[in-house]
């Protein structure tokens, strides 16, 4: 049965879209917020300053529909500060996060909306995704292996310690939880691991999580010719890099725990982004500069292997291998679900 807002104990939702020259995506994120079976109070987009024609996408449903508000800002902010802005709009119970380029199933406000009621110390919830190409055409499942639907702060922090541990970052968030961390405004000018460093410290906080077996959105993964996304490694190694020594370290220490298992995620972290040195997007500074992030992030000798691999043009057969990798995991990932499925939520 489909909550209502006479219902007791029913939650309210808005929803919030970040947005940034995205405007031949936006319109199907838009239709995808407002056919949710779950009544939704509030729809926020928060425009960073885009010159194509996202403004007249938006006011078009915006004459439509009295529960989409927008916001254009006038200089771009970077996504840091722009979803932060529009995640802190709704006056509602839940919040969910939807990229631009991004589309949400029907019923995912409904089931994950659930989810949080039964359980009121769950930060936010997430769920399976379809990933999609550029054209939205559906290519592989991601999924997590996950015996219990409620995860407590304390088992958080030690299942994030290799990194965000989520199938995509469409995420539905209790607004309450959101407000106390502050947002992604404790770092405003990272474009990477921000979501990761707010789960972190959504745990550090005493929030936990929940999450839904079930496909429930669509993730847009992007190709990337010209090797943008390697670039942008350069800031996710320092990010992960302040993750690790600033939040999980000394949490763990200040739990009794030993950091050795974050030493080695650190050492296997950084021998990972060793492939992206030959991206075409490196000029030859950055990539020295590049190999002195890597090693400050975990300095070891398959790092240095890696490395010297790349140097020497092996890195297009290490991605390939990575490829295998990511497919043999999917398949393990989908033996293991059938076996030992995700435990019945309960109160």
């Amino acid at each position: 049965m489909t909550p209502s807002s006479e219902q007791a104990g029913a939650l309210t939702v808005g929803i919030c879209i970040g947005t940034y020259n995205q405007g031949q995506y936006l319109r199907g994120s838009i239709e995808s917020a407002l056919a949710q079976v779950y009544p939704i109070q509030e729809i926020w987009i928060a425009d960073d300053g885009s010159t194509d024609d996202t403004q007249a996408i938006v006011e078009e449903f915006a004459r439509q529909h009295p529960t989409i508000h927008y916001h254009r800002h006038p200089s771009n902010v970077g996504p840091a500060r722009n979803l932060s802005w529009v995640l802190a709009r709704p006056s509602t119970d839940l919040v969910v996060r939807l990229d631009s380029d991004d589309r949400l199933e029907p019923e995912y406000v409904e089931v994950l909306a659930e989810l949080m009621r039964l359980h009121p110390r769950a930060g936010y919830a997430h769920c399976d995704v379809w990933e999609t190409d550029g054209d939205g055409k559906r290519s592989r499942i991601r999924q997590l292996v996950r015996r219990e639907v409620y995860e407590d702060p304390e088992a958080a922090l030690k299942s994030n310690s290799r990194g965000f541990k989520t199938a995509a970052n469409c995420l539905l968030f209790r607004a309450e939880a959101l407000k106390e961390a502050n947002y992604y405004l404790a770092h405003p000018t990272w474009k990477a691991s921000e979501d990761w460093d707010l789960a972190l410290r959504m745990a550090v906080n005493g929030w936990g999580n929940v999450y839904a077996p079930r496909i429930l959105t669509n993730y847009r993964q992007w190709d990337d010719p010209l090797g943008a996304r390697a670039y942008r490694k350069i800031q996710e190694v320092s990010s992960n890099n302040t993750i690790y020594r600033e939040v999980l370290i000394p949490e763990y220490q200040k739990r009794g725990w030993s950091i050795a298992p974050l030493e080695r995620h650190m050492r296997r972290k950084a021998v990972g982004f060793a492939d992206a040195l030959d991206s075409s997007a490196f000029s030859a500074d950055d990539r020295v500069d590049y190999k002195v992030y890597l090693k400050e992030l975990g300095d070891s000798p398959a790092l240095r292997v890696a490395i010297a691999l790349a140097d020497l043009g092996f890195n297009p057969w290490m991605r390939k291998w990575k490829g295998v990798r990511k497919r043999l995991k999917d398949a393990v990932k989908r033996v293991l679900r059938s076996v030992r499925p995700v435990r019945p939520a309960t109160v």
